[in-house]
């Protein structure tokens, strides 16, 4: 048993009175309560200490060099293995002490779970896509009723933690543009419904308006991206989708945090305050915002990108505890991993330490001090 002590304590839903933490066999003891005499204690000094960040999307098979299909064609399953697992090494040390992988290749993200010094990993295997559907190179390809309800058993039985479905096209693979449907309700329900019936959430991966607004209808636990785009892209999405997404209770995870110097797509330019407005409403209704970085994609969106969500989690309108709350607690109860994203009595002990308070310094949360897994520092 021991204890830790800063000079401010985020716990995943609001700053305590009293900063210090008791950590026993890996798990919080107490918060905001007096460390016994009898413990060794860690004084941060000026430093916030809070969760680890919980990033609900990334991809650890992909380097971010080349095209997404590019990038995992070179490369055997071995050699991804090693990929990934340094990728998620790199989440950890940039203060990921949690992240959902929706996408690899042969499942290989599935035996990195529980390894030491990485985050916990919540794993989907290859997602599920049409035949030359969205990321169809990642091996999910799947076409008919009984495919896709095997595609979900499959995934049941070898561990995964969660179903990941291309329900619209996406940026990335030019088969199907990324505001076009490549399931139908029907299909996307029967996904979900199985998924379910077999205790595993659903991530949709969702562009296209329509593809967003089958998603809600069928009960999905998460939508991906969720960028309402159409054809022309209008300025405003429907306005009665973005209240049933509020009102559902349903996870947008919100593809945010980037690298500065990146430059748009033209496509993605006039989108970008759509799509951030939309998000805003979505917020502003009381809907369950997180963050899902879509890390590896490219060369601007590093493992350790997360960080950098904060500030467009604010341009939201999210307050500072609204916002850590999207990066830890509210992340982690979006992917089912209660015991995540917080520090309270029982949960596991992953803290990351910031040089600052971000109450008055929107920096802080870019320097991350100190990190530990488990109660185990690793940085």
């Amino acid at each position: 048993m021991w204890g830790l002590t800063a000079a401010s304590v985020f716990d995943g839903e609001r700053f305590v009175d009293r900063p210090t933490v008791l950590v026993d066999d890996g798990r919080v003891a107490a918060v905001g309560a007096p460390l016994p005499a009898s413990v060794e204690v860690v004084d941060l000094g000026a430093a916030t200490l809070m969760p680890g960040l919980v990033d609900c999307h990334q991809h650890l098979c992909f380097d971010g060099v080349g095209t997404l299909e590019e990038q995992v064609a070179r490369v055997d399953d071995g050699e991804l293995t090693v990929r990934a697992r340094g990728a998620a090494r790199r989440a950890a040390l940039g203060g990921v002490t949690t992240l959902r992988d929706l996408g690899d290749r042969s499942f290989v993200t599935l035996g990195l779970r529980g390894a030491p010094g990485l985050p916990t990993i919540l794993a989907a295997g290859p997602p599920i896509t049409p035949i030359k559907g969205h990321c169809w190179f990642l091996g999910g390809e799947t076409a008919g009723d009984e495919a896709l309800l095997a595609a979900v058993g499959e995934r049941a039985e070898r561990g995964c933690d969660t179903v990941k479905i291309m329900v619209t096209g996406g940026a990335m693979t030019p088969t199907f543009p990324l505001w076009k449907s490549q399931f139908g309700e029907h299909e996307v329900r029967l996904v979900v419904d199985e998924a379910h019936r077999l205790g595993l959430p659903v991530a949709a991966h969702c562009h296209g308006v329509e593809g967003i607004r089958t998603a809600v209808a069928v009960g999905v636990d998460t939508i991906e991206h969720c960028t309402f785009f159409t054809e022309t892209m209008e300025s405003s999405p429907p306005v009665d989708l973005l209240d049933d997404l509020a009102s559902s209770g349903i996870a947008l995870s919100a593809t945010i945090g980037v690298l500065p110097g990146r430059q748009l797509p033209p496509n993605w330019t006039d989108a970008v305050p759509v799509i951030a407005g939309a998000q805003a409403h979505v917020h502003r209704r009381g809907g369950v915002v997180v963050v899902g970085t879509d890390a590896g994609i490219s060369t601007f969106k590093p493992h350790d990108v997360m960080p950098w969500a904060y500030r467009q989690l604010r341009a939201l309108g999210m307050s500072t505890v609204e916002a850590l709350r999207a990066m830890t607690s509210g992340g982690a109860d979006a992917i089912g991993a209660t015991a995540k994203g917080r520090l309270a009595p029982g949960a596991d002990a992953d803290m990351i330490a910031l040089d600052g308070d971000p109450r008055s310094d929107d920096e802080a949360i870019m320097r991350i001090e100190r990190v530990w897994i488990a109660g185990t520092s690793i940085r």
